[in-house]
């Protein structure tokens, strides 16, 4: 069985090409390479762990430079793309927004990198809520914490919508190249045997699960038809060694049983009317789905802001100075409103 576009004409509204990709990481740096150079050495970073109902979460913790314990800080959540953990564009970003005087959390989500969950490698709509819930309730209890936002990359921008939703203890949130999908997308995209096929296979992963706690996977990602996977992309930003397939505690796998919540339940779309708090849409025209972004923003009937960069999608996980575009961004709507 593989997952893929129902046609290859999608791709181009999808995913860059390769050649793209390599023209565009060619001219530019790593932005690991450029957190050497810069006073993000400063930034502290600390191991944490938290509670969400019984499952422990794995997490970082930021602190700007010349940090105070009796001062008050302004706090972001920031979470990344759809199986990424901790170590990847959340710690990338993390660092870059210590940076700037915020104290920053970013961490795993249950059943994903170091937290506990199951089954392992699961996609759950409520289950990410709940996290970020959890999330907030920690950055709440630090005695130097002010006022809370949410900064979501990738899939985690629509999980920030979520958020934003539904806790009124979040002042603000910002989505950064988001994948602002919606269901109405899953035809075009896999095609309808594609989608009837693995909504058996999911059902008949949960029942397993339940029945033995067996848990079958596949890859999150495949960048050839000829291998099964739920997203079929060039992805090299995952695939690359030198990349986000350097980070020991990522793996290109995902339960079975995601694929119900992954393509058939998430739906930022549907946050979008709820928001009554701050929000800002960052993506470009080389995102993932960027006519996508413009809709969330276009249903958004609150304090808003829209800011269009460049760049191709994948190169804001990692790469300077796509990453800085995304950062300017943000740190002046989130000065605004948290501080």
């Amino acid at each position: 069985m593989k997952t893929k576009p129902n046609s290859k004409k999608l791709l181009p509204l999808l995913f860059a090409t390769s050649a793209m990709v390599n023209a565009q990481t060619s001219v530019n740096t790593s932005i690991m390479e450029k957190l050497e150079t810069t006073s993000t050495k400063n930034v502290t970073k600390e191991d944490i762990t938290f509670q969400r109902d019984d499952l422990r979460l794995a997490g970082h913790l930021f602190r700007p430079a010349g940090f105070v314990p009796t001062r008050q800080y302004p706090a972001l959540i920031v979470q990344g793309s759809v199986s990424s953990v901790k170590e990847m564009m959340p710690d990338n970003y993390a660092r870059l927004l210590a940076k700037e005087g915020f104290v920053v959390i970013d961490f795993d989500y249950a059943s994903w990198g170091e937290s506990d969950g199951l089954p392992r490698q699961n996609e759950s709509v409520d289950g990410k809520l709940k996290d970020l819930q959890a999330a907030v309730t920690y950055l709440e209890n630090l005695p130097y914490i002010d006022k809370i936002g949410m900064v979501g990359v990738c899939t985690s921008g629509g999980n920030a919508a979520y958020l934003a939703a539904n806790d009124d203890r979040v002042a603000a949130i910002a989505a950064v190249v988001p994948w602002m999908y919606e269901p109405a997308l899953a035809a075009p995209f896999w095609g309808k045997e594609t989608l009837e096929k693995n909504h058996q296979r999911a059902l008949e992963n949960q029942r397993l699960f339940e029945a033995t706690g067996e848990n079958q996977k596949t890859q999150i990602f495949t960048n050839t038809p000829e291998v099964e996977g739920f997203n079929f992309t060039p992805g090299e930003y995952y695939f690359d060694k030198n990349r986000g397939g350097a980070i020991k505690n990522w793996k290109n796998e995902v339960s079975w049983s995601a694929w119900i919540d992954w393509v058939e339940k998430f739906d930022p779309i549907s946050q979008a009317g709820k928001i009554e708090i701050p929000t800002l849409v960052f993506s470009t025209d080389d995102a993932l789905i960027p006519d996508q972004a413009k809709k969330f923003y276009s249903l958004l009937q609150t304090e808003k802001e829209l800011v269009w960069g460049t760049g191709y999608h994948f190169n804001f996980y990692d790469v300077y100075p796509e990453m800085q575009q995304a950062v300017d961004a943000v740190v002046p709507f989130m000065i605004k409103y948290l501080k």
